[in-house]
């Protein structure tokens, strides 16, 4: 990071995870990055943990939203995008090569990444921190201001249309 400031490895996987949340978040890498920026320079330096520095992307993602549709006048590009054809329709074969299989995974791989961008704001904010980031029911409370059983039912939700847009029926 900037400012002279060197985490060390607990550090580096909080800023990793406050970078995945932000990347989630606003679909843009070099955003994700300044959101990230932003979110580290508001938090006294004897205060960052994990939650904290997730609440403030959140926030700062939630400023920079606001100052880009007040700039372009356009819905958020994420909810338009389309998933690739070959979603849900990849079955791993025994008579595969290492390589046949290694390029379907990585299709996989980008077909549910664009799932979960296709997700609303919030119900993606709530399953990126759960699923990807790990963090408890708590967590996620403290980070989002919403109560337990509203963070239950929006992760319900949105594992439920996860599943229906990479081809799963639970």
């Amino acid at each position: 990071m900037q400012n002279g400031v060197t985490p060390g490895r607990d550090g580096m996987r909080t800023l990793d995870s406050a970078y995945n949340f932000a990347r989630f978040l606003s679909g843009d890498a070099d955003a994700a990055e300044h959101i990230v920026q932003a979110a580290f320079r508001r938090i006294d330096a004897g205060r960052r943990d994990r939650t904290r520095l997730l609440k403030g992307v959140r926030n700062c993602y939630r400023t920079w939203l606001t100052t880009r549709r007040q700039r372009d006048r356009q819905d958020d590009v994420v909810a338009n995008k389309r998933l690739p054809d070959a979603v849900g329709t990849s079955v791993l074969r025994s008579d595969d090569g290492a390589e046949k299989i290694t390029a379907r995974i990585d299709v996989d791989a980008a077909a549910v990444r664009c799932a979960i961008e296709t997700l609303p704001r919030r119900l993606r904010e709530i399953l990126v921190l759960r699923e990807l980031d790990a963090l408890s029911y708590r967590e996620i409370a403290e980070v989002t201001s919403l109560p337990t059983g509203e963070i239950m039912a929006r992760l319900a939700c949105a594992r439920r249309l996860l599943a229906r847009s990479v081809g799963r029926r639970d």
